[in-house]
């Protein structure tokens, strides 16, 4: 009876929204732990042998890419983000705020769209519109809103705001990794390298 009434108070005490994201996110894994977010992991693929992130070191891709290897990365399946969804509303939470890079770069919020089709509680999916660390202060905002006991929507919009509020800039160092990619031509990668350009880029929408 005591372990019953035992698991019965957890199970009320983790009622709630939960709050997903990507592992694009950048967020620590210890700070997300203690902020309540689960991380569900990009598949990056080197040489046609795919990885979650997770299980990948920087050093391991930098490497191949010096190498001259084939690098790229992949969202999660459908599958995988389900299973994560599936999980967190068997721990007994009410609904889900699953936050991820923006969809126009990545196909992360489409397969999230779908996985949530497949869960018994309300979920919403939001595309940041962003990217990087952008996205893991939104979530974190979100986390907070979730955890003081906010609905879903109200936590989703706290993510909106956050994210947009926020402005990444990264600096590209070698032209070549942008024309492997398809991302510029192999003439303006030409062009770039002779004149020795370095790109500082931005995200917008």
């Amino acid at each position: 009876v005591c372990y019953r009434q035992l698991a019965t108070s957890y199970a009320e005490q983790m009622a709630g929204v939960a709050v997903v994201t990507d592992s694009t996110s950048s967020l620590d894994p210890a700070a997300a732990a203690r902020a309540d977010v689960s991380i569900i992991p990009l598949q990056v693929v080197i040489d046609d042998i795919s990885r979650p992130e997770s299980e990948v070191l920087p050093r391991d891709v930098a490497g191949a890419l010096r190498a001259g290897r084939q690098v790229s990365t992949s969202r999660p399946t459908p599958e995988v983000i389900g299973n994560t969804y599936a999980e967190l509303a068997a721990a007994g939470y009410d609904a889900i705020v699953s936050v991820h890079l923006s969809g126009k770069i990545s196909g992360t919020c489409g397969a999230a769209q779908v996985a949530a089709a497949s869960v018994g509680i309300p979920i919403i999916v939001v595309d940041s519109m962003t990217l990087a660390m952008a996205v893991g202060f939104a979530v974190l905002k979100g986390a907070a809103v979730a955890r003081s006991g906010a609905a879903a929507q109200e936590v989703a919009a706290s993510v909106r705001r956050r994210a947009a509020a926020a402005t990444t800039y990264f600096y590209v160092d070698s032209l070549e990794y942008l024309r492997r990619g398809g991302r510029i031509g192999t003439a303006a990668a030409m062009v770039g390298s002779a004149l020795a350009v370095k790109p500082l880029l931005t995200v917008t929408d």
